[in-house]
């Protein structure tokens, strides 16, 4: 590796800057869009969680094996209520996702919304989970186009 290793990953807001800005955006030639990694420390991760959803046109969060571990995934599910519209966001569930903990996680963070989350204003939130347990990779695939529709279906909302 050379000892390069650590260049990769994101060390500080300015670092953090600059790689929103270098970030690939458009899709290539065949039509594919690049993968723009941000590997992030203890201390850095959180910030570039929040950056890259405010930018995202749509974000797709995997909660499958989601349990009590999982502090990180608790922070980011408040952060995604807090900041991003749940039109703009889909919850991928498995039989190993503890809904209780989600349902009392998505409960708790709606009751600390502030007025300006994009959420404070829907009448009827409603979050999309897809069960995706067992599901082959084309059906999968239908996932992705969800992210790209509104509105949801009413027998996709859960």
């Amino acid at each position: 590796m050379g000892g390069r290793l650590s260049r990769q990953f994101v060390r500080s807001d300015a670092d953090l800057e600059q790689r929103l800005l270098a970030m690939e955006r458009g899709p290539d030639p065949d039509g594919r869009y690049r993968v723009n990694e941000f590997f992030c420390y203890a201390d850095t991760w959180q910030r570039t969680m929040r950056a890259l959803v405010t930018g995202a046109d749509a974000v797709l969060m995997d909660l499958r094996s989601f349990s009590p571990a999982n502090h990180g995934c608790i922070f980011e599910l408040e952060q995604l209520l807090a900041g991003v519209a749940l039109d703009r966001v889909i919850f991928l569930l498995d039989d190993t996702t503890d809904r209780t903990l989600l349902e009392r996680t998505l409960h708790d963070a709606w009751r600390r919304l502030h007025a300006d989350s994009p959420n404070r204003g829907l009448a009827v939130p409603r979050a999309r989970l897809v069960n995706v347990a067992g599901q082959s990779a084309r059906a999968i695939s239908g996932v992705l186009r969800l992210l790209l529709t509104q509105p949801v279906p009413a027998r996709e909302r859960i």
